[in-house]
């Protein structure tokens, strides 16, 4: 069997690693020229970190990770905390499987070389996809053609695998836009760096922080409702004069963080909502990640509801014919996707609603609450 994967994120690299760690021929095909440092911070959850343990990458993204101890959900405007939660060692031993932040290139990283490693050559470069057939056709845009046996598109929120094969409804926008940072420790005061990973929340506001690398970076995500900004892409560069003018209720630990982020490290994004696709599938062709289920980030699952499609769909084309394994794949992963995809637009509503002192009390129906860490998709039936 032959697997092509269209794109080389986190996903589509996973998939990769462990088809080809089952003997089967794959090929990664990218658009990018060069594989950099791209992205910000990145959670895994127990229930992705299953599949990187699975993978041999655990240990690695242990050492390279932070275990963040205990969570803060605090008052945007004043500060106090409103609730903890736990996401320490006890949390880990309690389901197995690591829970760490870490900057999103270091487990890009991690993955490449564990592809490369066990199947030399097969990441292509400079290939961005134009057109893909449900007979496992692929043409790019540099002129190449391909054909496999098995096609998926791992290829991101703009999949053009997804719209060569599928009817959409397109996106909408929230209302909202999102900035994300990075911001060096050692440039903030000292007692703005030592507080505590977490949350502040607020009408129409969210500010996200934890530490990577050490601690030696804190990464932000700060969403906002406005509608000033309805560009998608996340590369796009903003100015903290910008971000701070949607700030000037919050309190002085957040707008210092934001004061202090180096001009090249800020970017930002308009939030779409995508309705769940009735089919992922299309003869040899299916979807993987943000490409089949794009979600809202408010339960931190992107990257881990793409880490278990990488593995569930590699042990469906191993253990089953092609067409069949297509189909176990998706039934097994479909409906999961669909209530993250809920859940997650639910909580940041929740999250950015006019009275935070609320989410203190009664269930928050987080990923913990909503039994998602204990997913498990090493030995899921499919």
């Amino acid at each position: 069997m032959r697997v092509a994967l269209i794109g080389a994120g986190i996903g589509g690299l996973a998939a990769a690693l462990a088809l080809a760690r089952r003997g089967v021929a794959v090929t990664v095909f990218e658009q990018a020229e060069a594989l950099g440092e791209v992205g910000a911070g990145i959670t895994i959850s127990p229930n992705a970190g299953r599949v990187l343990d699975h993978l041999g990458l655990g240990a690695a993204v242990r050492a390279r990770g932070v275990l963040p101890g205990t969570q803060h959900i605090r008052d945007l405007a004043t500060g106090a905390t409103i609730r903890t939660i736990a996401r320490d060692a006890d949390l880990e031993a309690r389901h197995g499987a690591p829970y760490r932040h870490l900057h999103r290139a270091d487990l890009h990283a991690l993955l490449v070389a564990a592809v490369e490693a066990a199947a030399p050559g097969s990441i292509r470069l400079g290939h961005r996809l134009v057109a893909a057939s449900a007979d496992g056709r692929m043409r790019f845009g540099n002129g190449a053609e391909a054909e496999a046996d098995i096609v998926v598109g791992a290829d991101g929120v703009r999949s053009a695998v997804r719209d060569s094969l599928h009817a959409t409804a397109p996106p909408h926008f929230t209302g909202q836009v999102a900035w994300r940072g990075l911001v060096p420790a050692d440039a903030l005061p000292p007692e703005v760096a030592a507080e505590p990973p977490g949350i502040f929340i607020g009408p129409g506001r969210l500010v996200l922080r934890y530490p990577v690398r050490g601690g030696a970076l804190l990464n932000y995500a700060i969403f906002v409702e406005t509608a000033a900004w309805q560009e998608e892409s996340w590369s796009t560069p903003s100015t903290t004069a910008e971000l701070l003018a949607h700030l000037e209720t919050a309190c002085a630990s957040v707008r210092a963080l934001v004061a202090a982020t180096p001009p090249a490290w800020l970017f930002k994004w308009a939030l779409f909502a995508r309705e769940p696709l009735a089919r992922w599938t299309a003869g040899r062709v299916t979807l993987l990640g943000d490409a089949a289920h794009a979600m809202l980030p408010f339960l931190g699952q992107g990257a881990a509801t793409a880490l278990e499609d990488a593995l569930v769909l590699a042990r469906a084309l191993a253990s089953f014919p092609p067409a069949e394994a297509l189909a176990r794949y998706e039934a097994a992963r479909r409906e999961r996707t669909a209530m993250v995809q809920l859940h997650s637009r639910l909580l940041g509503l929740r999250f950015q609603g006019k009275n935070p002192e609320a989410l203190g009390r009664g269930p928050l129906r987080n990923e913990e609450e909503l039994g998602l860490f204990a997913y498990d998709p090493v030995t899921v039936a499919i």
